[in-house]
């Protein structure tokens, strides 16, 4: 059945998630799209599964997904969903999801299969098994047209190149200061959409994000253990003056064990997200998402025993990550962005890609 479905697909297209990562299928899942011509959409668990560098990579799905990925997967007429769970943020209007498309869902939980969306074929069991059985019998494919039209898809994006002093001009400056071996923690809100944007990954298992867990104050933690396991190399977390407050008191733990962390955190003195759909969705009303804090992060990081730093500019950014780079220790970089900077594009809850909001 899922060779009859190949056969008759003209833009087929791959959305994976961790379930990719968590069974080391990375790559079949690269050789399924070159077998199939398909582009490949991630998932933000999956995100690492794939490299960035790989030009049928259009990045995140969903929500918050490039607008590549969005178009592409929104388009195409054969979905092979390979361990990912349907969730509300990748799928937005489900009566749209999956209109225009075949679809074969490959997971190993089976209560995901047929809980969110309902697949033409599903496949149940070990990704990397299934994978391989897959591409025993699968043939090559050519779809110059498909390939054509995600191309202009891609040189139609819509986000702005990085300019001044933004989160993106901030993720790109540190991405190319790290190699392909850097460990990158996140934690909740505005900041882990910005990385999974703009942040490029070329292995897996580089990324340390909570996903819809939504924790805030995960990635500190989770920076110090990314960085052990690493082999102590220098370790990214990028995260909000909001979620860094909640688990701060971990700086101890790094400063005693002197793990080289470079903590940026991203202080527009608001819950961002929240602001962001208040500003959207509910016309400016905004409510206990204003802070109001007076927390001098560099003066709390010195107080621990760590470099602190304040950044406003591209050039102060650059010399504290010099200093960083220069440290055995952990060294805090204290961003000062705009409290109305928006992850973009967005799609409204519940809605398709049709709807999708561009600019703020």
């Amino acid at each position: 059945e899922l060779l009859e479905m190949v056969k008759k697909a003209k833009r087929p297209f791959i959305y994976a998630g961790g379930g990719v990562i968590a069974s080391g299928a990375e790559k079949e899942v690269l050789e399924l799209s070159r077998r199939l011509d398909a582009a490949v959409g991630l998932s933000m668990m999956g995100l690492t599964s794939v490299p960035a560098s790989y030009p049928l990579n259009l990045g995140m799905c969903g929500m918050h997904g490039q607008y590549a990925s969005i178009m592409a997967q929104s388009q195409c007429d054969l979905l092979f969903a390979v361990g990912v769970r349907f969730s509300d943020r990748a799928t937005g209007d489900l009566n749209e999801y999956t209109s225009k498309c075949m679809t074969v869902h490959i997971d190993i939980d089976r209560a995901e299969i047929g809980k969110n969306v309902s697949p033409d074929i599903s496949m149940w069991g070990d990704v990397k098994m299934i994978l391989q059985r897959i591409l025993d019998v699968l043939p090559q494919c050519e779809h110059l047209d498909w390939l054509r039209q995600i191309e202009e898809y891609k040189s139609a994006e819509v986000l702005p190149p990085a300019k001044g002093f933004s989160p993106r001009a901030i993720i790109e400056e540190v991405n190319r200061r790290g190699d392909a071996d850097t460990v990158v923690a996140t934690d909740v809100g505005q900041h882990q959409m910005w990385t999974m944007q703009f942040y490029k990954f070329e292995k897996p298992q580089r990324l340390l994000t909570s996903g819809g867990l939504g924790t805030m104050g995960y990635g500190l933690g989770a920076a110090i253990g990314g960085c052990i396991a690493n082999g102590r190399k220098r370790t990214v977390l990028f995260t909000g003056d909001g979620s860094f407050g909640m688990n701060l008191n971990e700086m101890a733990t790094a400063v005693s064990q002197n793990l080289p962390l470079t903590i940026v955190v991203m202080n527009n003195d608001v819950l961002g997200m929240v602001r962001q759909w208040q500003t959207i969705f509910y016309d400016c009303h905004y409510s206990h998402t204003t802070l109001d804090r007076r927390t001098d992060f560099p003066a709390l990081a010195a107080a621990f025993g760590a470099k602190g730093v304040s950044a406003h500019t591209m050039e102060e950014l650059k010399k504290a990550l010099d200093e960083a780079d220069q440290s055995d220790g952990p060294v805090l970089i204290d961003c000062h962005i705009g409290m109305d900077e928006k992850v973009l594009p967005m799609i409204p809850p519940g809605r398709s890609a049709r709807d999708m909001i561009v600019k703020g």
